[in-house]
């Protein structure tokens, strides 16, 4: 008889419960591998984590590495959750199974890594090649600031990059044909994932101050991750606030967050970035995203292009969050037509 993941969880709770003590990390770890085994409903392991209480801190390193062996998006969700919930406790006094990191790079290496990325970077846009793709956006809002997240309308846009910049077309919004400019488009808006955000922590004229941080497996690739900060007064971040159409504020912020690099190549696999410092009385007041690189084949060629995004912004107002989709790259060439709004 098949047990329920949902079941198997809940008693690991019970069993802790009466110790008093949480549950440890390497048991939330061993239930969701047990989930992926069996193939369990990702809602369904989601739900079960979320009734967890943990005795020791979840790192984000346990769920990149859970990430790549197939933890399903909203398992990802509900442990990162935890990982919150669990920032102030101890860390664990041993890695779970297989997780035993290896020993850190010297730091003539670890800045080989950085300048090879860096390199990459500068030439990131001029390396690619005219494009079209969808993005889907998916959205949800929440007035009432509480984490009770109620769907919003998703957008489906065409992404032309043509002479090394990025063109938005939006298709429909909820479903329905629309024709409006992107940054009209009612709700939280991202832009920029071509190359903005990583041209960006590697100018020079950004003077960002950079650390390794840890090894980690991203989507069963090794990678090398550092934590960086720009500050404000390099101006690395712009937040907008909608006031009206046609209208909106402006501040500027600084930017932190970690940078995921394969050693191996010198490629960004993913981006982590926080505003900070953005001004007190300013509308929002806080701006995360994480924005994921893959190969896609464009043309016969691979390139590494932006695979998806989640975005959360919290305003006075409410907490939105956007997933964003990249899929369907193309090339754009003489024969393809694309018109643009004003």
């Amino acid at each position: 008889m098949r047990v329920p993941l949902s079941a198997v969880v809940l008693l690991a709770v019970c069993l802790w419960a009466i110790a008093g003590d949480g549950v440890p990390v390497d048991s939330v770890v061993a239930a969701v591998r047990t989930s992926i085994a069996r193939k369990h409903k990702d809602a369904d392991t989601a739900a079960a984590i979320d009734k967890l209480k943990l005795a020791q801190h979840l790192e984000d390193r346990v769920i990149e590495i859970l990430e790549s062996e197939g933890a399903g998006p909203q398992t990802l969700g509900a442990l990162q959750r935890l990982r919150d919930a669990s920032r102030l406790l101890p860390a664990p006094p041993d890695p779970p199974g297989g997780m035993k990191p290896p020993p850190p790079p010297s730091s003539g290496e670890d800045q080989q890594v950085w300048q090879a990325a860096a390199g990459k970077a500068r030439d990131y846009t001029r390396s690619l090649p005219d494009f079209v793709c969808s993005e889907t956006i998916y959205r949800w809002t929440d007035p009432t600031r509480s984490e009770n997240w109620q769907h919003s309308p998703t957008v489906v846009a065409d992404l032309t990059f043509f002479d090394r910049k990025e063109h938005y077309q939006v298709k429909t919004v909820d479903g329905k044909p629309s024709d409006l400019p992107l940054p009209e488009v009612e709700g939280a808006i991202s832009a920029g994932e071509f190359g903005t955000m990583l041209a960006t922590i590697f100018e020079p004229a950004s003077a960002t101050d950079h650390r390794w941080d840890h090894w980690t497996i991203l989507r069963t690739r090794p990678a090398s991750v550092y934590f960086y900060r720009i500050a404000t007064s390099h101006h690395p971040h712009e937040v907008w606030y909608r006031i009206g159409p046609g209208k909106a504020l402006k501040a500027v912020a600084g930017l932190h967050g970690y940078i995921y690099i394969d050693p191996q190549t010198g490629s960004v696999t993913r981006i982590s970035a926080a505003a900070e410092d953005i001004p007190a009385d300013f509308p929002v007041h806080e701006s995360n995203t994480v924005l994921d690189y893959d190969f896609a084949d464009v043309g016969g060629r691979l390139y590494l292009l932006p695979l998806r995004a989640e975005v959360r912004i919290d305003s006075r107002d409410m907490l939105s969050l956007n997933a964003v989709e990249f899929h369907g790259y193309r090339k754009f060439g003489a024969d393809a037509t694309v018109s643009y709004g004003k």
